[in-house]
């Protein structure tokens, strides 16, 4: 093992490194396999079957030699001779082989149905055991193809929701299915079978995003590996651990990040240590993984090791080390064959290029759009070129895009448009004929844009932006859902596209002037397409926190531009916002289609701070003895709202909806002042996350309204974290069933997750009340309620209970009266903003912070009275609410009482 790997101690100097682009790493997924990974040789057999077997020894030698399409071709002759001859054995030694050939040359799909085939053999020639380990096969290029839940399928039967004692996960303790890989492994003793389906589970909860669980499956694997013996599977143990740690030290190096954003200093510190701590295991295990390689002479494995270890040295802060690691990565490259493997290898030394050349050289990694210095692009354009002459030579298309793909970067950071525009069509060329890779393919079409855009070509641009958001509304659920590692990456790889578009359309509409579709129709589909792709923005973000394939039921069409801007009655209008780095857009939608646009020229972090003292005085004014400073509400509502007034006037407007970017999300738009009122107290007011989600159902029905209302009186401990005993919850509880005859209470410890389902299948409610602590956090895992039994009830346990309900129609609203999200956390916001979406009901008030539980109660006792009555909305009904603690002038009148309560979704 190199000296240099002795050396290592943790340093402060900790820079995020995301690789947006969807190739890093690509290929480093293991390959947990119970068999030996390379092609085998047909049993002896009779006189008629000798051509065979000579074809498959010469595909064996020519699959040693890497020449993987020759093997193939040779196997596929043999194999039908021995079909023919009714030889199953041999069949399926044939077949093995096909399969792990085309494995190597990156045909998943073709790979697939290999090993489907060749599990198919074994049963029929009764070998249970090989059964089994084909299962895991199976699995392995599931989770190559991001289908993870058919992979879980086939190596547990069942999904590991926890972990057994102390973290453990073992075949004991899964309960897997007696047809799955674990299940078989587990009956027939075999436990090299087990190992590896043990190594392909923790790879596959790895890539979910559940690193508890995959953690604590590797360590299972690692206990067989080391009794076996078995160095093959220590080294994939060994980096599938080190994957886990360095992706958690990622994760939490960019939440310290954004608690530096948000003034969190404590918070920052505390993320940056556990950052540290995971580093330096991921550390660790990768230098065990290298050291197994090296000492058996396993130059794939070397090379694995090494690209695994690059970044993590630099998160290090070993600059040193960085650049002999990356010098001996690049060294070993020409040894390897050319597979696929191998042309991933030099895309990815090509972007970790920067890591070389200071601790503080980030460029070229946050972004796929980023450029690379000019002093390291010669090197990188060199490894790229390699790249593709390999994925040329063995035919793979998907290798073939991501390399020339790249390249064409290169060039558009040089300025040499033409080149770039060339080798950019040939990648989305190479993109277009692979299915699986259209996950490039928007990338290209993206860099096509930029690079029109570069060439004063906007409306053609525009055209390739529109590509590049057409194919990611395609394929959103594979790249947003399956693997957290893009999740995390979002912001630098899907949420540039949409703005950049958005900003491209707006660019085209005229500031300060009605635009109406019967006299200007070009501009109109300008605002239009901008607010399309704004809001396809909103969708994306909003399933990229939850993780929810389910969430996201609407696909962006243009059909469908009218539900985008459709106001549902002439008294309504919405409000969009749209943040870039330099200004705000706020688009008006007026009835008739009618949209106007007002600019706020003011940085982005300028106004972040505005926003956030706006909110800070709203929360201080609940205790502060002085009077309230209406400073940020009236500056807000003069670059907001003020511009508008003759609009909303002119069409006599009673209710506002605002589709919220950023930061806006997390303030009350209700406690804008004009200087001489809150906005509340003229418009009623609502939020939604997405037009497009905010479902039009048949009116409202306001007659024999009922709720199941919970709440939580007691003080609680969860995880440590204290909250206060809320005494007000039991009045707030008790002024429900007054004003909603029928509604049922659970209370205290009988407000559990069990009863809250029983409730629910029991009776039809329309309204679901939660009056207890809630926190929407940075993460969808810290987004919860307290039940009554001190436990953490998830939003999507929440909804979860709603759908298992059976006969039970929608819940038109779900009321949470003691959350609480964190001033200046952007990503919590979208917790908030998406809870009535993932929780299954048409609308949700929420409040932004905790306050006195004896106002909420008040005011919630006046909300369901007035939403009793069948004339009002859901948000005139909370306008009236808030309106009387105004008007009634003692100290629940200040703002921070009542303006956080906040009406989500639905508004009618």
């Amino acid at each position: 093992m190199p000296q240099y790997f002795r050396r290592f101690k943790p340093r402060s100097i900790f820079g995020i490194l995301c690789v947006a682009s969807l190739t890093f790493c690509l290929w480093l997924g293991q390959i947990w396999t119970a068999e030996s990974s390379h092609a085998v040789e047909p049993k002896a057999e009779t006189q008629d079957g000798s051509s065979a077997s000579q074809r498959v020894q010469q595909g064996v030698e020519h699959y040693r030699m890497g020449n993987f399409q020759e093997a193939i071709a040779l196997w596929d002759s043999a194999l039908a001779q021995y079909e023919a001859s009714g030889n199953l054995a041999n069949q399926a030694i044939v077949v093995e082989n096909l399969a792990r050939a085309h494995r190597a040359l990156g045909n998943a799909d073709e790979a697939l149905y290999h090993w489907e085939k060749v599990t198919t053999l074994y049963e029929q020639l009764g070998d249970t055991e090989k059964v089994g380990r084909m299962l895991t096969e199976q699995a392995q290029t599931h989770t190559r193809l991001g289908q993870y839940r058919q992979a879980i399928a086939r190596l547990c039967g069942v999904p590991l929701m926890a972990l057994g004692e102390e973290g453990a996960v073992s075949v004991e303790t899964a309960n897997c299915l007696p047809t799955s890989a674990l299940g078989i492994a587990q009956m027939s003793n075999d436990e090299r079978g087990a190992a590896a389906a043990l190594g392909s589970l923790g790879e596959t909860y790895r890539l979910q995003g559940n690193f508890d669980i995959a953690i604590g499956v590797l360590q299972q694997s690692q206990v067989i590996a080391e009794t076996l013996n078995n160095t093959t599977y220590l080294a994939a143990v060994f980096n599938g651990l080190g994957s886990v740690y360095a992706r958690q030290s990622q994760m939490n190096d960019r939440l310290a990040n954004d608690a530096d954003e948000r003034g969190d200093t404590t918070d920052a510190t505390r993320l940056r240590d556990n950052a540290l701590d995971d580093n330096a295991s991921a550390l660790m295990n990768f230098q065990h993984a290298y050291g197994i390689a090296e000492e058996e002479n396993n130059r794939r494995g070397r090379l694995q090791a090494l690209l695994n270890l690059i970044p993590a040295y630099h998160r290090s802060g070993s600059l040193q080390d960085t650049q002999s690691l990356h010098s001996e990565a690049i060294a070993l490259l020409p040894q390897l064959p050319n597979t696929r493997d191998k042309v991933y290898a030099a895309v990815d030394l090509a972007t970790l290029l920067p890591l070389t050349q200071s601790l503080d050289e980030r460029r070229g990694l946050l972004s796929s759009a980023t450029c690379l210095s000019p002093a390291i692009r010669p090197e990188a354009q060199a490894l790229l070129t390699e790249a593709v002459t390999v994925a040329q030579q063995i035919g793979n298309n998907r290798a073939l895009s991501f390399a020339t793909g790249k390249l064409g970067h290169m060039y558009e950071c040089d300025g040499r448009y033409e080149d770039a525009l060339r080798f950019t069509s040939a990648a989305e060329l190479a993109a277009d004929q692979d299915l699986r890779s259209r996950d490039s393919l928007y990338l290209w079409q993206w860099q096509t844009g930029r690079i029109l855009h570069q060439q004063n070509e906007p409306e053609k641009a525009i055209l390739s932006y529109e590509a590049a958001t057409s194919t990611l509304e395609k394929i959103r659920s594979d790249i947003l859902i399956s693997d957290r590692d893009i999740q995390f990456d979002f912001r630098d790889a899907v949420e540039p596209v949409y703005r950049e578009l958005a900003m491209l359309r707006l660019a085209q509409a005229p500031i300060s002037e009605i635009v109406t579709p019967q006299s200007d129709q070009e501009t109109t589909q300008n605002i239009t397409s901008a607010l399309i792709a704004i809001d396809s923005l909103k969708l994306a973000e909003l399933q990229n926190y939850f993780g929810d394939e389910c969430l996201i039921l609407a696909s962006i069409d243009p059909d469908e531009s009218a539900a985008v801007v459709d106001t549902r009655d002439n008294r309504t209008a919405v409000f969009s916002t749209f943040i870039t780095d330099n200004q705000t857009s706020i688009i008006l939608t007026l009835p008739d289609r009618q949209q106007r646009i007002e600019v706020w020229e003011q940085m982005e972090t300028a106004i972040n701070e505005t926003v956030n003292a706006f909110r800070i005085g709203l929360e201080t004014s609940l205790y502060s003895l002085e009077d309230y400073d209406l400073t940020q509400a009236q500056e807000l509502y003069d670059q907001l709202i003020r511009p508008f007034v003759p609009d909303l006037e002119r069409f006599e407007i009673e209710t506002l909806v605002f589709v919220q970017d950023g930061l806006f999300r997390s303030i009350p738009m209700a406690a804008l002042h004009n200087g001489e009122q809150y906005l509340v107290e003229r418009y009623a007011i609502a939020t939604t996350p997405s037009l497009l989600l905010t479902s039009v159902p048949s009116p409202p029905r306001r007659r024999n309204l009922r709720a199941l209302a919970l709440g939580l009186s007691s003080s609680a401990v969860v995880d440590g974290q204290e909250f206060r005993a809320l005494n007000g919850v039991p009045q707030e509880l008790a002024s429900i069933k007054e004003q909603l005859p029928g509604s049922q209470s659970l209370l205290n410890d009988e407000f559990t997750s069990d009863r809250l389902r029983q409730a629910l299948k029991e009776e039809d409610f329309s309204i679901i009340h939660m009056a207890t602590h809630g926190e929407f956090g940075a993460e969808p895992e810290d987004t919860f309620l307290v039940t009554g039994d001190k436990q953490k009830l998830t939003i999507g346990q929440l909804e979860e209970a709603i759908r298992q309900a059976g006969g039970t129609r929608q819940i038109d609203l779900l009321t949470l009266t003691a959350c609480q999200t964190g001033v200046g956390d952007n990503r919590s916001t979208l917790g908030l903003a998406g809870v009535a979406v993932q929780a299954g009901a048409q609308s949700a008030i929420a409040s932004l912070w905790s306050i006195s539980d004896e106002s909420t109660a008040q005011l919630m006792g006046e909300f369901y009275k007035e939403l009793s009555n069948s004339n009002n909305s859901k948000a005139t009904a909370l306008q009236i609410a808030q309106r009387s603690f105004i008007d009634n002038d003692d100290f629940f009148s200040r703002p921070g009482f009542w303006a956080p309560f906040t009406l989500i979704g639905d508004w009618r």
